[in-house]
């Protein structure tokens, strides 16, 4: 009986077989590195949608609330001290929501 180890086995033996072992563990390192590449931009492209669909969304709102103005004609500062507004109504300029012209 011999004491010898079984080191190499038939598929990746020495000689040719050492060369498609660096092969193949070449081909599995690039298509790992691969796969984390298009994982992150993936990653990235669902980022940038998010992102700009809620860009969007804040400018439509900003745009909304520029063209549609309160009911009343109040609007009240950081410090909640009331800003009259002065808007164009049927009669003339009014303040406060009351329908008399200003002189």
């Amino acid at each position: 009986m011999t004491n010898t180890s079984n080191t190499s086995s038939p598929f990746f033996g020495n000689g040719a077989g050492g060369f498609l072992r660096d092969i193949l563990a070449a081909v599995v390192a690039i298509a790992a590195a691969v796969l984390v590449f298009v994982l992150a931009m993936m990653l990235t492209a669902a980022f940038l949608f998010v992102f700009g669909a809620a860009l969007l969304a804040a400018g439509v709102y900003w745009l909304w609330r520029k063209v549609r103005r309160p009911s009343t004609s109040r609007e009240y500062g950081e410090d909640g001290v009331e800003i009259l507004v002065a808007t164009r109504g049927p009669k003339g300029w009014t303040v406060d929501g009351t329908n008399s012209p200003k002189s």
